[in-house]
C-alpha cells in the first residue's frame, strides 16, 4: 500500500534501487515523530532552538519539537524526487534522530 502511494506521488523517481533507502528513511522519520510526541509531555513550555552568545531565542515547545521531523520528512521526499538516496542519507537521518533525542533529554 505504501509502495503504491509512493509510486503514485513520486512517479518514475521511486525505483527499486532507492526503495530500500526510502523505507529506512521513512522508518527513521516515523521514529523521530514518535520520540517528539513522547518528549512533548516532558519538555518545558518554551525551548531554545537558537542562541547567539548571551542572546537566546525561545519558541514554544509544541512548535520547536516538530521542526526536526518535518524537515527530515521534506528532505526525504526531496532526495527521492532527485534520485539522490544513498546509505549516507540514511546515516544522516539516523544521526538526526539520535541528536534530537539527546537534545530533548538535556532539556528535561
Amino acid at each position: 500500500m505504501i509502495k503504491k502511494i509512493l509510486k503514485d506521488v513520486l512517479g518514475e523517481n521511486f525505483t527499486e534501487n532507492n526503495e530500500k533507502y526510502a523505507k529506512i528513511n521513512f522508518i527513521i522519520v516515523i521514529l523521530m515523530f514518535l520520540v517528539s510526541a513522547i518528549m512533548l509531555f516532558f519538555l518545558p513550555e518554551k525551548i531554545n532552538i537558537l542562541h547567539n552568545g548571551d542572546t537566546y531565542y525561545p519558541i514554544p515547545s509544541i512548535l520547536g519539537i516538530w521542526l526536526v521531523p518535518v524537515i527530515s520528512l521534506v528532505l526525504n521526499f526531496t532526495f527521492i524526487k532527485q534520485k539522490k538516496l544513498s546509505s549516507l542519507n540514511s546515516i544522516i537521518m539516523g544521526l538526526l534522530l539520535i541528536g534530537s533525542t539527546i537534545y530533548y533529554i538535556t532539556l528535561i
